[in-house]
Protein backbone atom coordinates (compact mmCIF):
# COMPACT_ATOMS: atom_id res chain seq x y z
CA UNK A 1 0.00 0.00 0.00
CA UNK A 2 1.25 3.45 -0.89
CA UNK A 3 2.69 5.56 1.91
CA UNK A 4 0.24 8.36 2.79
CA UNK A 5 1.28 11.90 1.97
CA UNK A 6 1.12 14.43 4.78
CA UNK A 7 -0.85 16.88 2.68
CA UNK A 8 -2.31 20.25 3.66
CA UNK A 9 -5.31 20.30 5.91
CA UNK A 10 -8.26 22.51 5.84
CA UNK A 11 -10.04 22.80 2.54
CA UNK A 12 -7.07 22.74 0.22
CA UNK A 13 -6.04 19.75 -1.83
CA UNK A 14 -2.45 18.62 -2.11
CA UNK A 15 -1.82 20.35 -5.42
CA UNK A 16 -4.37 23.13 -5.13
CA UNK A 17 -6.49 21.76 -8.02
CA UNK A 18 -9.63 20.18 -6.61
CA UNK A 19 -11.55 17.71 -8.76
CA UNK A 20 -14.42 17.72 -6.25
CA UNK A 21 -14.94 20.99 -4.36
CA UNK A 22 -17.74 21.12 -1.78
CA UNK A 23 -18.54 24.56 -0.40
CA UNK A 24 -20.95 25.31 2.44
CA UNK A 25 -22.91 22.09 1.98
CA UNK A 26 -26.10 21.80 4.01
CA UNK A 27 -28.59 18.93 3.90
CA UNK A 28 -32.13 19.23 5.29
CA UNK A 29 -34.87 16.61 5.46
CA UNK A 30 -38.59 17.29 5.89
CA UNK A 31 -40.06 16.23 9.23
CA UNK A 32 -42.99 13.81 8.94
CA UNK A 33 -46.12 15.65 9.97
CA UNK A 34 -44.05 18.76 10.57
CA UNK A 35 -46.09 21.01 8.26
CA UNK A 36 -43.12 22.11 6.20
CA UNK A 37 -40.59 21.92 9.03
CA UNK A 38 -37.17 20.50 8.14
CA UNK A 39 -34.33 18.91 10.06
CA UNK A 40 -30.76 19.92 9.24
CA UNK A 41 -28.35 16.96 9.22
CA UNK A 42 -25.27 18.48 7.54
CA UNK A 43 -24.19 22.04 8.28
CA UNK A 44 -21.90 24.32 6.25
CA UNK A 45 -19.49 21.57 5.20
CA UNK A 46 -16.41 22.42 3.11
CA UNK A 47 -14.42 19.59 1.53
CA UNK A 48 -12.08 19.13 -1.42
CA UNK A 49 -10.59 16.09 -3.14
CA UNK A 50 -7.87 16.39 -5.80
CA UNK A 51 -7.11 13.96 -8.64
CA UNK A 52 -5.38 10.88 -7.22
CA UNK A 53 -5.93 12.05 -3.63
CA UNK A 54 -7.49 9.97 -0.85
CA UNK A 55 -9.52 11.87 1.73
CA UNK A 56 -11.06 10.08 4.72
CA UNK A 57 -14.26 11.35 6.34
CA UNK A 58 -14.47 10.01 9.89
CA UNK A 59 -16.74 10.29 12.93
CA UNK A 60 -19.22 8.34 15.02
CA UNK A 61 -22.46 6.94 13.61
CA UNK A 62 -24.92 9.80 13.27
CA UNK A 63 -22.30 12.45 12.56
CA UNK A 64 -23.57 12.98 9.00
CA UNK A 65 -20.92 11.14 6.97
CA UNK A 66 -23.19 8.90 4.89
CA UNK A 67 -25.74 11.69 4.41
CA UNK A 68 -22.92 13.84 3.06
CA UNK A 69 -21.81 11.10 0.66
CA UNK A 70 -25.33 10.58 -0.68
CA UNK A 71 -25.88 14.32 -0.97
CA UNK A 72 -22.88 14.67 -3.28
CA UNK A 73 -24.80 12.67 -5.90
CA UNK A 74 -28.24 13.85 -4.74
CA UNK A 75 -29.40 10.31 -4.08
CA UNK A 76 -32.00 11.20 -1.46
CA UNK A 77 -35.07 12.50 -3.25
CA UNK A 78 -36.50 14.36 -0.27
CA UNK A 79 -33.26 16.02 0.80
CA UNK A 80 -33.02 19.80 0.44
CA UNK A 81 -29.41 20.56 -0.47
CA UNK A 82 -27.74 23.95 -0.07
CA UNK A 83 -24.29 25.23 -0.90
CA UNK A 84 -22.21 24.15 -3.89
CA UNK A 85 -20.88 20.79 -5.10
CA UNK A 86 -18.42 21.69 -7.84
CA UNK A 87 -17.22 18.89 -10.12
CA UNK A 88 -15.22 19.60 -13.27
CA UNK A 89 -16.46 23.17 -13.20
CA UNK A 90 -20.17 22.32 -12.83
CA UNK A 91 -22.32 22.73 -9.73
CA UNK A 92 -24.12 19.41 -9.18
CA UNK A 93 -26.70 21.13 -6.97
CA UNK A 94 -28.07 23.01 -9.98
CA UNK A 95 -28.12 20.12 -12.49
CA UNK A 96 -31.32 18.47 -13.66
CA UNK A 97 -31.96 14.80 -12.86
CA UNK A 98 -31.22 13.91 -16.48
CA UNK A 99 -27.89 15.72 -16.37
CA UNK A 100 -27.01 14.02 -13.08
CA UNK A 101 -27.65 10.57 -14.55
CA UNK A 102 -24.82 11.20 -17.02
CA UNK A 103 -22.44 11.69 -14.07
CA UNK A 104 -23.63 9.11 -11.54
CA UNK A 105 -21.82 5.79 -11.94
CA UNK A 106 -19.67 7.13 -14.74
CA UNK A 107 -17.74 10.24 -13.72
CA UNK A 108 -18.58 9.82 -10.01
CA UNK A 109 -19.21 6.33 -8.62
CA UNK A 110 -20.23 5.26 -5.15
CA UNK A 111 -19.93 2.14 -3.04
CA UNK A 112 -22.87 2.17 -0.63
CA UNK A 113 -22.61 0.96 2.94
CA UNK A 114 -24.92 -2.07 2.77
CA UNK A 115 -24.34 -4.46 -0.17
CA UNK A 116 -27.42 -6.46 0.80
CA UNK A 117 -29.71 -3.56 -0.11
CA UNK A 118 -27.57 -2.25 -2.97
CA UNK A 119 -27.86 -5.38 -5.13
CA UNK A 120 -31.09 -6.45 -6.83
CA UNK A 121 -31.97 -9.93 -5.51
CA UNK A 122 -33.77 -11.04 -8.71
CA UNK A 123 -30.98 -10.15 -11.16
CA UNK A 124 -27.77 -12.12 -11.67
CA UNK A 125 -24.45 -10.59 -10.69
CA UNK A 126 -23.44 -10.49 -14.37
CA UNK A 127 -26.60 -8.62 -15.38
CA UNK A 128 -26.08 -6.00 -12.68
CA UNK A 129 -22.42 -5.46 -13.50
CA UNK A 130 -23.01 -5.36 -17.25
CA UNK A 131 -25.88 -2.87 -16.91
CA UNK A 132 -23.43 -0.26 -15.64
CA UNK A 133 -21.81 -0.35 -19.08
CA UNK A 134 -24.68 -1.23 -21.42
CA UNK A 135 -26.63 1.88 -20.43
CA UNK A 136 -23.62 3.81 -21.76
CA UNK A 137 -23.73 2.01 -25.11
CA UNK A 138 -21.20 -0.78 -24.50
CA UNK A 139 -22.29 -4.03 -26.25
CA UNK A 140 -23.53 -6.65 -23.79
CA UNK A 141 -20.87 -9.21 -24.74
CA UNK A 142 -18.06 -6.70 -24.16
CA UNK A 143 -19.71 -5.55 -20.94
CA UNK A 144 -19.78 -9.13 -19.59
CA UNK A 145 -16.10 -9.55 -20.43
CA UNK A 146 -15.27 -6.42 -18.44
CA UNK A 147 -17.54 -7.61 -15.62
CA UNK A 148 -15.62 -10.88 -15.41
CA UNK A 149 -12.31 -9.00 -15.43
CA UNK A 150 -13.51 -6.71 -12.62
CA UNK A 151 -14.55 -9.63 -10.41
CA UNK A 152 -11.33 -11.48 -11.15
CA UNK A 153 -9.31 -8.43 -10.23
CA UNK A 154 -11.14 -8.24 -6.92
CA UNK A 155 -10.22 -11.82 -6.07
CA UNK A 156 -13.54 -13.54 -6.85
CA UNK A 157 -12.73 -17.17 -7.68
CA UNK A 158 -14.19 -18.58 -10.92
CA UNK A 159 -15.32 -15.09 -11.88
CA UNK A 160 -16.81 -16.20 -15.20
CA UNK A 161 -19.04 -18.75 -13.52
CA UNK A 162 -20.06 -16.42 -10.70
CA UNK A 163 -21.52 -13.94 -13.19
CA UNK A 164 -24.52 -16.29 -13.42
CA UNK A 165 -24.97 -16.38 -9.63
CA UNK A 166 -27.43 -14.28 -7.64
CA UNK A 167 -26.68 -12.03 -4.63
CA UNK A 168 -28.06 -14.53 -2.09
CA UNK A 169 -25.44 -17.03 -3.25
CA UNK A 170 -22.62 -14.73 -2.15
CA UNK A 171 -21.34 -14.07 1.35
CA UNK A 172 -21.48 -10.54 2.76
CA UNK A 173 -17.84 -9.95 1.92
CA UNK A 174 -18.29 -11.23 -1.62
CA UNK A 175 -21.31 -8.98 -2.13
CA UNK A 176 -19.21 -6.04 -1.01
CA UNK A 177 -16.64 -6.89 -3.67
CA UNK A 178 -19.38 -7.03 -6.30
CA UNK A 179 -20.53 -3.56 -5.25
CA UNK A 180 -16.98 -2.28 -5.57
CA UNK A 181 -16.71 -3.90 -9.02
CA UNK A 182 -19.91 -2.08 -10.05
CA UNK A 183 -18.37 1.21 -8.95
CA UNK A 184 -14.99 0.89 -10.66
CA UNK A 185 -16.04 -0.88 -13.86
CA UNK A 186 -16.83 2.46 -15.51
CA UNK A 187 -13.44 4.05 -14.68
CA UNK A 188 -14.84 6.97 -12.62
CA UNK A 189 -12.95 10.18 -11.93
CA UNK A 190 -14.19 10.18 -8.30
CA UNK A 191 -14.97 7.18 -6.12
CA UNK A 192 -17.06 7.74 -2.99
CA UNK A 193 -16.55 4.68 -0.81
CA UNK A 194 -18.91 4.42 2.18
CA UNK A 195 -17.43 1.76 4.49
CA UNK A 196 -16.01 -0.26 1.55
CA UNK A 197 -14.29 -2.81 3.82
CA UNK A 198 -17.40 -3.70 5.84
CA UNK A 199 -17.72 -7.50 6.44
CA UNK A 200 -14.29 -8.17 4.96
CA UNK A 201 -11.48 -9.87 6.85
CA UNK A 202 -8.16 -8.06 7.24
CA UNK A 203 -6.52 -9.79 4.29
CA UNK A 204 -9.37 -8.97 1.90
CA UNK A 205 -9.57 -5.42 3.29
CA UNK A 206 -5.97 -4.91 2.26
CA UNK A 207 -6.64 -6.36 -1.20
CA UNK A 208 -9.60 -4.04 -1.75
CA UNK A 209 -7.76 -0.93 -0.56
CA UNK A 210 -4.68 -1.79 -2.61
CA UNK A 211 -6.87 -2.18 -5.69
CA UNK A 212 -8.51 1.21 -5.12
CA UNK A 213 -5.06 2.68 -4.58
CA UNK A 214 -3.76 1.10 -7.79
CA UNK A 215 -6.69 2.50 -9.78
CA UNK A 216 -6.16 5.95 -8.28
CA UNK A 217 -2.47 5.85 -9.21
CA UNK A 218 -3.15 4.66 -12.76
CA UNK A 219 -6.01 6.98 -13.67
CA UNK A 220 -5.81 9.85 -11.18
CA UNK A 221 -9.10 8.74 -9.63
CA UNK A 222 -9.94 10.77 -6.51
CA UNK A 223 -11.23 8.81 -3.49
CA UNK A 224 -13.48 9.99 -0.68
CA UNK A 225 -13.36 7.25 1.94
CA UNK A 226 -16.00 7.13 4.68
CA UNK A 227 -15.07 4.80 7.49
CA UNK A 228 -15.16 4.11 11.23
CA UNK A 229 -11.89 2.18 11.00
CA UNK A 230 -9.05 4.50 11.97
CA UNK A 231 -6.58 1.72 11.14
CA UNK A 232 -7.72 1.90 7.54
CA UNK A 233 -7.40 5.69 7.63
CA UNK A 234 -3.84 5.50 8.98
CA UNK A 235 -2.67 3.15 6.26
CA UNK A 236 -4.56 4.55 3.32
CA UNK A 237 -5.63 8.22 3.48
CA UNK A 238 -3.72 11.37 2.58
CA UNK A 239 -5.99 13.76 4.48
CA UNK A 240 -8.59 13.40 7.22
CA UNK A 241 -11.78 15.36 7.81
CA UNK A 242 -13.55 14.77 11.14
CA UNK A 243 -17.32 15.29 11.39
CA UNK A 244 -19.43 15.76 14.49
CA UNK A 245 -23.16 16.61 14.62
CA UNK A 246 -23.18 17.42 10.92
CA UNK A 247 -20.20 19.78 10.99
CA UNK A 248 -16.59 19.41 10.00
CA UNK A 249 -14.67 20.08 13.21
CA UNK A 250 -11.09 19.21 12.21
CA UNK A 251 -9.13 18.70 8.99
CA UNK A 252 -5.46 17.82 8.59
CA UNK A 253 -2.90 15.65 6.87
CA UNK A 254 -3.11 12.06 8.06
CA UNK A 255 0.25 12.10 9.85
CA UNK A 256 -0.61 15.29 11.75
CA UNK A 257 -3.99 13.85 12.69
CA UNK A 258 -2.55 10.72 14.28
CA UNK A 259 0.43 12.50 15.81
CA UNK A 260 -1.47 15.30 17.56
CA UNK A 261 -5.18 15.87 16.93
CA UNK A 262 -6.29 19.26 18.23
CA UNK A 263 -10.06 18.99 18.71
CA UNK A 264 -11.14 17.22 21.95
CA UNK A 265 -13.50 15.00 19.94
CA UNK A 266 -10.74 13.92 17.55
CA UNK A 267 -8.51 13.21 20.53
CA UNK A 268 -11.29 11.09 22.04
CA UNK A 269 -11.67 9.09 18.84
CA UNK A 270 -8.00 8.14 18.91
CA UNK A 271 -8.02 7.32 22.63
CA UNK A 272 -10.96 4.96 22.13
CA UNK A 273 -9.10 2.79 19.60
CA UNK A 274 -7.76 -0.48 21.11
CA UNK A 275 -3.99 -0.80 20.98
CA UNK A 276 -1.81 -3.89 21.21
CA UNK A 277 0.47 -2.23 23.76
CA UNK A 278 -2.36 -1.52 26.25
CA UNK A 279 -4.64 -3.62 28.43
CA UNK A 280 -8.03 -3.06 26.80
CA UNK A 281 -9.92 -4.05 29.96
CA UNK A 282 -8.44 -1.17 31.94
CA UNK A 283 -6.99 1.37 29.51
CA UNK A 284 -9.62 1.80 26.80
CA UNK A 285 -10.81 5.41 27.04
CA UNK A 286 -14.36 5.98 25.76
CA UNK A 287 -15.96 9.32 24.90
CA UNK A 288 -18.70 9.88 27.52
CA UNK A 289 -22.30 10.41 26.49
CA UNK A 290 -23.85 10.05 23.04
CA UNK A 291 -24.00 12.18 19.89
CA UNK A 292 -26.71 14.85 20.02
CA UNK A 293 -30.17 14.40 18.57
CA UNK A 294 -30.29 16.55 15.39
CA UNK A 295 -33.87 17.49 16.28
CA UNK A 296 -32.67 18.99 19.57
CA UNK A 297 -29.07 20.14 19.09
CA UNK A 298 -27.32 21.69 22.08
CA UNK A 299 -26.60 25.39 22.11
CA UNK A 300 -23.13 26.61 21.25
CA UNK A 301 -20.56 23.93 20.47
CA UNK A 302 -22.41 20.66 19.82
CA UNK A 303 -19.67 18.69 21.58
CA UNK A 304 -19.68 20.66 24.83
CA UNK A 305 -22.03 18.25 26.74
CA UNK A 306 -19.43 15.49 26.26
CA UNK A 307 -16.29 17.63 26.57
CA UNK A 308 -14.17 17.95 29.72
CA UNK A 309 -12.48 21.14 28.46
CA UNK A 310 -15.49 23.38 27.89
CA UNK A 311 -15.59 27.01 28.96
CA UNK A 312 -18.52 29.45 29.18
CA UNK A 313 -18.05 30.50 25.57
CA UNK A 314 -18.65 26.91 24.43
CA UNK A 315 -22.20 26.97 25.84
CA UNK A 316 -23.43 29.79 23.62
CA UNK A 317 -21.10 30.28 20.64
CA UNK A 318 -20.62 27.83 17.78
CA UNK A 319 -16.87 27.69 17.03
CA UNK A 320 -15.86 28.52 13.48
CA UNK A 321 -13.50 26.33 11.51
CA UNK A 322 -10.17 28.14 11.52
CA UNK A 323 -6.73 27.44 10.13
CA UNK A 324 -4.13 27.21 12.89
CA UNK A 325 -1.12 29.43 12.43
CA UNK A 326 2.11 27.58 11.62
CA UNK A 327 0.15 24.32 11.19
CA UNK A 328 -1.40 22.65 8.17
CA UNK A 329 -4.70 21.96 9.88
CA UNK A 330 -8.08 23.52 10.60
CA UNK A 331 -10.01 23.16 13.86
CA UNK A 332 -13.42 24.31 15.12
CA UNK A 333 -12.80 24.61 18.87
CA UNK A 334 -12.64 27.63 21.18
CA UNK A 335 -10.01 26.01 23.39
CA UNK A 336 -7.74 25.01 20.50
CA UNK A 337 -7.65 28.47 18.94
CA UNK A 338 -6.16 31.78 19.99
CA UNK A 339 -8.20 34.80 18.92
CA UNK A 340 -5.71 35.74 16.18
CA UNK A 341 -6.30 32.62 14.07
CA UNK A 342 -7.79 33.06 10.61
CA UNK A 343 -11.34 31.96 9.76
CA UNK A 344 -11.52 29.51 6.86
CA UNK A 345 -13.15 31.20 3.87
Amino acid sequence: MRTPRNTPASDSSADGEALLDVRGLSVDFPVAGGRGRTLRIVRELDLTVAPGERVALVGESGSGKSVTARALLRLDRHAVIGGQILFEGRDLVTLTERELRRIRGTRIAMVLQDPQTTLNPVLSIGDQLAETLTIRGVPRKAALVRAREALDRLGVARAGERLRAYPHEFSGGMRQRVCLAMAIIGDPAVLIADEPTTALDVRVQQQVLELIDELAAESGMAVLLITHDLGVVAGYADRVAVMYAGRKIEGSGVEDFFAAPRHPYAQGLLRSVPRVDRDVSTDLDLIPGTPPNPAEPPSGCAFHPRCDRWVERCLTEIPELRVLQDEERAVACHRALPEREEVVA
